[in-house]
């Protein structure tokens, strides 16, 4: 059985993919900051970007919780 809070614990505790996810967000947001009213399309694609970083944030930190507690066997 897969241990799912385990694979995403060590995701939220990898610096390199959380600073890749980080710069797609900001990357998104800047350009959500920038973009003309009227260019629809580009806004709503900057949009999903920083709603699909967050929600896989977001779904990382569920697994964890759904594996806790999870605790080592003590001694009998």
């Amino acid at each position: 059985m897969t241990d799912y809070a385990a694979l995403a614990a060590s995701l939220r505790d990898n610096e390199a993919f959380q600073a890749a996810l980080s710069a797609i967000r900001s990357e998104a947001l800047e350009n959500l900051a920038v973009l003309p009213a009227l260019e629809t399309e580009g806004i709503r694609n900057n949009q999903a970007t920083v709603r699909v970083v967050d929600e896989l944030r977001g779904n990382i930190e569920a697994f964890i919780r759904s594996g806790l507690p999870r605790k080592a066997a003590g001694i009998a």
